[in-house]
């Protein structure tokens, strides 16, 4: 299809740019260039090897991302860049009045996120942050049924994110320093996940371990959660032990990962449990006859299997055209990172943290 060619709901396509070309960057370059409601102008890389994605998906290259944004005149930009530049990035494009998408974490520290908040406000831009997990039909799934009741009431949740990286993904510097490691890079998505299910985080508790690898950056997490409704939660994350127990994966959202049959999260509540991915519900047939001498009935809950980047992109396109309200916006993903600051600092202080 001709970027000319791109026509959708009686619109022409909305200009989108990319600044990042890295490997998320890429892959949301890849989708743009082939989802109908969006065209893909320019991207932006100081590295010029970006030249040759953009030569292939028929957009124009800039190792100024502001050139971009002069030259194209994006209606929206995606920003894949490292964590520590996205509020940089960000405030920078919110001021020529670009509506963002910001890869997840929002920004490397609350304070960088609430000032590239402040900025799109200023400006009238609108701000969608990609916790994407929440475009995923398991995800929405489980969170309906949840605020449906049909496990009753909350009482708790149990999640893992246990797996083995291998020992080059340590070769780049920054994975092995304060920042890098698992809580910020990987469980965030997590706690977002939870916070969108099971609602707020309003305390942490938290046991860090550096103790396999010896690097400065945390291997291991326990967890402890309290959320707002009264429920708790419990946590372990590692990146040092070989499993099958984490949310890539257990979903298969992420075809990179070892695809595995097991669960990633479970919750517990007053009339049933729920299992997630497998969708299986547990509970007893008949409420007059509940307790540990009856049987559980099992059933398991159909869900249609969507790609959630696609979904997040299309939303993306309704957010920058008025239609829709950012499902994650800037100051919903600067609570999850909140959270995993609050996670890292209460494994340093050996206490608990409420979180406002």
């Amino acid at each position: 299809m001709k970027h000319s060619d791109k026509i959708r709901d009686g619109q022409a396509a909305v200009r989108l740019g990319l600044i990042g070309a890295g490997i998320i960057g890429k892959k949301h370059a890849v989708m743009a260039e082939n989802f109908a409601g969006c065209r893909l102008v320019g991207i932006s890389d100081v590295n010029p090897s970006a030249k040759a994605l953009a030569d292939e998906l028929g957009a124009n290259y800039y190792s100024d991302y502001e050139e971009m944004i002069e030259a194209e005149s994006p209606e929206g930009v995606i920003i894949a860049t490292p964590t520590e530049s996205h509020a940089t990035v960000g405030v920078t494009c919110a001021q020529h009045g670009v509506h963002l998408f910001v890869e997840k974490p929002i920004a490397a520290n609350v304070q960088d996120a609430q000032i590239l908040v402040e900025n799109a406000k200023e400006n009238g831009v609108r701000l969608l942050v990609g916790h994407h997990r929440r475009f995923n039909s398991l995800v929405e799934t489980t969170r309906l049924a949840i605020k449906q009741g049909k496990i009753g009431k909350l009482v708790a949740v149990s999640v893992l994110w246990v797996l083995l990286k291998p020992s080059d993904y340590f070769q780049i510097e920054w994975r092995r320093q304060l920042g890098g490691g698992p809580v910020l890079i990987n469980l965030i998505h997590d706690i977002d996940t939870m916070r969108y299910i099971c609602g707020e985080i309003k305390r942490v508790y938290a046991e860090t371990s550096s103790a396999v690898r010896g690097f400065e950056v945390e291997d291991t997490a326990s967890v402890s959660l309290r959320f707002s409704g009264g429920a708790l939660g419990s946590i372990v994350v590692s990146d040092c032990v070989p499993s099958s127990w984490s949310y890539e994966a257990t979903t298969g959202e992420n075809p990179y990962y070892f695809r595995t049959d097991d669960n990633c999260y479970l919750f517990f509540g007053t009339e049933g449990c729920l299992a997630f991915p497998n969708m299986r519900l547990v509970r007893y047939e008949n409420p007059q006859q509940a307790g540990w001498q009856y049987p559980l009935l099992t059933e398991h809950i159909q869900v249609d299997d969507h790609d959630p980047l696609i979904r997040q992109l299309d939303h993306f396109c309704r957010v920058i055209r008025g239609k829709e309200e950012p499902r994650t916006s800037g100051e919903d993903a600067m609570r999850s990172l909140a959270v995993a600051r609050a996670i890292l600092k209460s494994g340093e202080r050996a206490e608990p943290l409420e979180l406002s």
